[in-house]
């Protein structure tokens, strides 16, 4: 499939590619800011925190955790809980364990505090930004219940998760601020408590715009390459390269909705956490097969047919699993599955590196955009592990991977594009007519003769003409060749205007045309075509200044479909309709 095609600029693409890991990594990573502060036993100081200078701070650390209670503020305010049930929870984690290693059981509910000392003096709006807090949640800051996610409840029957990121804002009237949270995880596997942002207002607003804006692009983007490879699929059919990918890019599109800032709560406030998490997985399931047999065909010869078909069946098998079982079924293969498609991923790059090794062209620019999607992949492992600060940068780096194949696979289709131009180029010399761009004798056979067959077996009627310009000779004698010439452009031009698209017309010797109407066969049409063409050479010879006038006889037969002339027949009867007409016009 890989051609040398001109549209390959392999060193200004390398150049454009590196630039763009440049950007992404240094939108992506940023130098640890000194001094974070950290809860411990269930508060942090902040106060020194300049959110001028420095942004968002978050609040990880040891937060206070009552696990198997829920404790509303007003009940911390009448010590109407159990204090011997403290105990403290590393955030952000799985909730799992207990900073005293206590084992938290995957289903149940608790409350959490955090004690939050702020700058002297600093009245100003503040703001939190949530994300996962289990499977539901309720906040309160300062004793305001501010943002409520799905239903927190001591029971199963009545639990309902949400996985919205929320946002809420408060007025700081004191130095301290209390944030109390209570929590249930009765719909996800593994409950995760994740970071919480505070910071002005302002801040936060610009933040979750910011990034909303950002996951809005690359989903729109994602999107219209899903669009355009469907377009490039329906023009040749035959090639399934942009079928896969298409599919592929609106797999990771609606995948993209689902993290980030979770767009999809915006169009579907009222999604199900269960239907959620089926389509979150199903996103991760679904996507890998179609890439591989995008890879599959450009190397054809590379890719097992073994590793396609396997899988294709693991992917349809976890697939139906997901639909049809719940999670704590179909979450056990995630991890078995994550670590067989990055064997297959490893083994896919040994092959494109060896098509690159082989001088395969185009494979370079596959590696490349390849190389970058797995950069950020490790890039986005070592931010989850705390070794880097920043932005994650998996969704860019597939953005880039996916341009890079799009731009590949565009120059695949030019390449061909091209090749058809020429052919169709030197096709011209064969079927058209040199003086007067339409058909020639062999292009009206040829051509001709697929209308009359088609119409044969499918039904339907067509009316074929024969006409001889007239007194032709006369204005070569007279006038000159040169204006012979333009006496025979001039015809074919005004038959084409009264024909259609559908219709044929071709000049079959030096002043002898031919056209067939498709679609149209009786007589009273067929007089009404010769009607037009009289009057169109009429209006003509009024406006030539011409010292001769322009005429044509014709003649014609009709075809329906039914009947058993052949096409040479059908040309023969119109010459002999011709034939009258001229000696009549003679006479």
């Amino acid at each position: 499939m890989f051609q040398k095609n001109k549209y390959f600029n392999t060193r200004l693409i390398w150049i454009i590619l590196s630039l763009a890991l440049v950007i992404f990594i240094l939108l992506g990573v940023r130098t640890p800011k000194s001094n974070i502060p950290k809860a411990a036993q269930g508060k942090i100081d902040l106060s020194k925190w300049n959110f001028d200078k420095d942004g968002l701070a978050r609040l990880d650390g040891q937060w206070e955790l009552y696990y198997g209670q829920l404790i509303e503020p007003k009940d911390f305010d009448e010590a109407n809980y159990n204090k011997e049930g403290r105990d403290f929870f590393n955030a952000p984690n799985s909730f799992s364990k207990t900073l005293s290693n206590n084992k938290l059981p995957k289903s149940g509910y608790g409350t959490l505090r955090l004690t939050i000392k702020l700058k002297d003096g600093d009245r100003k709006s503040y703001g939190l930004r949530t994300q996962s807090l289990l499977s539901a949640s309720r906040v309160w800051v300062d004793g305001k219940l501010l943002i409520t996610n799905g239903v927190v409840t001591k029971s199963s029957t009545d639990a309902v998760g949400s996985f919205e990121h929320n946002m809420a804002f408060f007025e700081n009237t004191k130095n301290e601020v209390e944030i109390v949270i209570e929590t249930s995880n009765y719909n996800n596997v593994t409950g995760k408590f994740q970071s919480i942002d505070i910071g002005y207002s302002q801040d936060i607003k610009r933040e979750y715009i910011k990034n909303v804006v950002l996951d809005s692009i690359v989903i729109g983007a994602l999107f219209i390459m899903s669009i355009y490879h469907f377009a490039l699929y329906f023009k040749r059919v035959n090639k399934r390269a942009p079928l896969y990918f298409a599919i592929f890019c609106l797999f990771v599109a609606l995948r993209d909705t689902l993290v980030g800032e979770r767009i999809v709560y915006s169009f579907f406030p009222n999604i199900t956490f269960d239907l959620f998490n089926k389509i979150a997985y199903l996103t991760v399931y679904c996507p890998l097969p179609f890439i591989v047999l995008f890879f599959k065909e450009f190397f054809v010869e590379d890719l097992s047919p073994k590793i396609v078909y396997g899988i294709n069946t693991v992917s349809i098998l976890l697939a139906t699993a997901t639909i049809f079982t719940n999670i704590e079924v179909y979450e056990n293969f995630l991890i078995g599955y994550e670590v067989y498609g990055t064997v297959l991923l490893a083994y896919i790059l040994y092959i494109i590196v060896r098509a690159v090794i082989n001088g395969k062209n185009g494979a370079q620019l596959i590696l490349f955009g390849f190389i970058i999607f797995i950069i950020t992949i490790f890039h986005d492992m070592l931010l989850h592990l705390g070794w880097l600060q920043g932005n994650s940068l998996l969704t860019f780096g597939f953005l880039v991977f996916v341009f890079s194949q799009s731009y590949m696979m565009a120059a695949v289709f030019s390449d061909a594009y091209v090749e058809i131009e020429k052919l169709l180029e030197a096709n011209k010399e064969v079927y058209l007519d040199e003086l007067t761009t339409i058909f020639n004798r062999r292009g009206f056979y040829e051509h001709g003769e697929k209308i009359f067959n088609e119409v044969a077996r499918k039904g339907g009627n067509l009316i074929l003409f024969y006409g001889d310009l007239n007194k032709l000779k006369t204005i070569n004698d007279s006038f000159g060749h040169k204006e012979g010439d333009e006496a025979i452009r001039r015809t074919a031009y005004i038959l084409k205007r009264i024909f259609g698209k559908e219709d044929l017309v071709a000049r079959i010797s030096g002043d002898e045309f031919t056209a067939i109407a498709y679609g149209r066969g009786s007589l009273d049409e067929a007089k009404k075509i010769v009607d037009r063409i009289s009057t169109n050479f009429y209006k003509y010879n009024l406006v030539s200044r011409k010292p001769y006038e322009l005429t044509i006889s014709v003649g014609y037969s009709l075809y329906d479909g039914k009947s058993n002339k052949s096409f040479e027949e059908l040309i023969h009867e119109a010459d002999n309709m011709l034939y009258q007409v001229k000696n009549s016009r003679e006479g």
